[in-house]
């Protein structure tokens, strides 16, 4: 009777035991609390010195104590467990539970504290996964019973359950914590935020979301051939300054080329290492990196890298190309809001221009009436000086400056009238090859070399033979003022297939003077613009305007290592009705 009293209280206390372990459970979702007070009640009932709950690193194989009882801390945190060694590690090994009643005659046993004597090790165990495991031991030998063992048995069987709970309520918190992030995230994005920002934002969000060391945005080029850092979280500024590297020889190219989301656990061991600015972050090891894309045409790639090693998962790469297709949006409306405004303030500055044009011909008429009458009266001033030579020089100044004054308000009147083009059949090669004749004696006294190159096979234009000359005209008279020590004019027809305007003849003028200022490239066509002291800033301003009319394209370039490139491109087809103003 005294032994079944003694079964029914010890079954009592277990019970017991079990159903505080329950509560515990469902009152928390800290597992670190769960699980010290559980341990606490392990140590409490099975009466013994000391214990401690490890859990599994699956991927490295050890055990990793998360608390412990009667322990010193520094000794438990830094304590890890290979499976198959110890007490600890062979119960995990085996997925069974082992109790000692001698630790000194067992082959598995590593000290850890030289006192104890006996040990009891029990798995917990979830679908018969081992996922840590429950030890307790004694200074007293066979200090455990089959009784302890069963009950921790129980006990790492609802242990179990806590880790499969807390597991799912952690993977549902950080979703919900991600979530917020992207939310957030385009909230941001809704606003009127320049390219810069969204990259600098994206870099930082994205390091945030998946906890990574650092975070790299890089540009592709428009032809997919170059990448460049161009924004970065986490990387020394520095690290933007880097060159562009090509993309064939990069670790990226994957990414780039078959918009493909890359996962590398070491990077360090690939041969084409991602880019050669990597050794100025830092130590870096691990790299997750998605394709940025926007209409089928990867514009950039998003890279984040960690200094240890991890296998990023496929949750992270989700996580990461989502970012990525907001970024791809976000700077797509913000380069339309750019465009949007540009188009704005073209618009604006073409009414100016307009306004300014209108005022610019009634000014030009009122001037034209008093400098034709000073004109008329020019010659009898002359004749008035008769052979006083400073007086001559004098009127000859005078008549110089009425010419000029006389060229700009045809200028103005042309650039006012902006009449339809007179159009005609035209042989391009030999309109050139006339212009040159004519002006050979300035090419031959500025000690400049002409060299044409024509096409022999270029179709007949139907144009304006007045307002392609005067275009020419104007190109190679800037090309002579940009070389007044000598040089050499390249004059060059060719058929080609513009984007724009399709089938064209290009007639493209080149000069080996100092070229053109990159600042002063999109500058050069408005009127008033000019680089030259004498200069009106007209001339480019009107040939534009000529070329426009007749639906073609003229554009400027500054060659590498001196001179400047304008190309002027004229379509071949042209509608019935806009010849000579009637249908064929």
């Amino acid at each position: 009777m005294a032994v079944q009293a003694k079964q029914t209280r010890r079954r009592l206390q277990d019970l017991e035991v079990l159903y505080k372990i329950s509560n515990i459970i469902t009152t928390t979702q800290e597992r670190g609390k769960v699980l010290k007070a559980i341990l606490k009640e392990v140590v409490r009932i099975t009466g013994a010195t000391s214990g401690s709950i490890a859990i599994l690193d699956e991927k490295r194989g050890v055990l990793n104590i998360e608390t412990a009882i009667n322990i010193p801390t520094q000794t438990w945190r830094r304590l890890k467990l290979q499976l198959g060694v110890g007490v600890t590690g062979w119960a995990a090994y085996k997925g069974l539970a082992v109790r000692v009643n001698d630790v000194r005659s067992d082959s598995h046993y590593v000290s850890v504290k030289p006192d104890i004597r006996s040990e009891l090790a029990v798995p917990m165990l979830l679908k018969g996964k081992v996922l840590g495991v429950i030890n307790v031991d004694s200074t007293r030998k066979s200090a455990f019973t089959e009784d302890d063992e069963k009950l921790l048995t129980a006990i790492a069987a609802q242990s179990s359950r806590i880790f499969e709970t807390a597991r799912l309520y952690n993977k549902t918190r950080i979703h919900a914590s991600h979530l917020e992030g992207l939310f957030g995230f385009s909230r941001r994005l809704l606003a009127h935020t320049p390219p810069a920002t969204i990259l600098k934002d994206a870099t930082s969000e994205a390091r945030k979301l998946l906890t990574a060391d650092c975070c790299v945005y890089f540009d592709v080029d428009e032809e997919g051939a170059l990448l460049k850092p161009s924004a970065q979280s986490g990387a020394p500024w520095e690290f933007l300054d880097s060159p562009p590297m090509r993309v064939a020889q990069s670790l990226l190219a994957p990414t780039v080329k078959r918009e493909r989301v890359m996962i590398v656990p070491d990077i360090t061991k690939r041969r084409a290492f991602w880019h050669q600015g990597v050794r100025n972050i830092g130590r870096v090891t691990s790299l997750l990196a998605v394709p940025v894309v926007y209409q089928d045409r990867t514009q950039g790639v998003l890279a984040v890298l960690t200094a240890q090693p991890r296998d990023f998962s496929d949750l992270d790469a989700r996580l990461l190309e989502l970012l990525a297709n907001q970024v791809a949006v976000a700077l797509e409306n913000a380069r339309r809001r750019d465009r949007m405004l540009q188009m704005e303030e073209t618009l604006h500055r073409a009414e100016r221009f307009s306004l300014l044009g209108t005022l610019a011909a009634e000014i030009a008429h009122e001037i034209r009436n008093p400098v034709t009458i000073i004109n008329l009266l020019m010659e009898s001033v002359v004749e008035a000086a008769g052979d006083n030579e400073q007086a001559r020089g004098d009127l000859e100044i005078i008549r110089e400056k009425l010419d000029r004054i006389e060229h700009i308000i045809d200028q103005t009147l042309n650039m006012a009238r902006d009449r339809d083009p007179n159009r005609e059949p035209v042989e391009i090669n030999g309109l050139i090859e006339d212009m040159l004749t004519f002006m050979n004696y300035r090419f031959v006294k500025g000690s400049v070399e002409v060299k044409p190159t024509l096409a022999s096979d270029l179709p007949v234009l139907h144009v304006d033979r007045g307002h392609v000359q005067q275009v020419l005209l104007n190109l190679v008279m800037n090309a002579l003022e940009s070389m007044s020590e000598g040089g050499r004019l390249s004059v060059k027809t060719r058929s080609i297939e513009d984007e724009e305007i399709g089938p064209s003849v290009c007639v493209t003028v080149k000069d080996t003077g100092p070229g053109i200022a990159k600042e002063h490239i999109d500058q050069l066509f408005e009127p008033f613009f000019t680089t030259r002291e004498k200069g009106t800033g007209l001339g480019l301003f009107i040939s534009r305007r000529l070329i426009v009319a007749h639906k073609g394209r003229i554009r400027a370039r500054s060659r590498a290592g001196g001179g400047a490139s304008f190309d002027v491109l004229l379509p071949t087809r042209v509608e019935p009705k806009t010849m000579n103003g009637t249908d064929e």
